[in-house]
């Protein structure tokens, strides 16, 4: 379980380093006067995502060391998921 966790946690943050990443070159890249709203704003956006790549880093880890210390409660969790999805296509098999 926590193998699932981690690989979302590890696309999440590469994605998230990727946007980041890309957005401080076009921010580098831009000059002049005209441009200058627009660099700002890609620094920002930059700047916010990697506080969303740190929490989310932060978030994967915690949630990957609980699922570890308590299988029984994600079992718990999964089955009750299934059932939701069982009573929401009955639901809608039934309209």
């Amino acid at each position: 379980m926590s193998n699932s966790f981690k690989n979302v946690t590890d696309t999440l943050e590469g994605a998230l380093d990727n946007v980041a990443r890309s957005l401080r070159k076009a921010a580098e890249s831009l000059s002049g006067d005209a441009s200058d709203a627009v660099s700002k704003a890609a620094a920002d956006v930059a700047r916010a995502s990697e506080s969303v790549r740190k929490y989310a880093s932060a978030t994967g880890k915690r949630a990957a060391h609980e699922a570890h210390e308590h299988p029984m409660a994600v079992v718990a969790i999964i089955a009750g998921a299934a059932a939701l999805v069982a009573l929401i296509i009955a639901a809608t098999r039934e309209k």
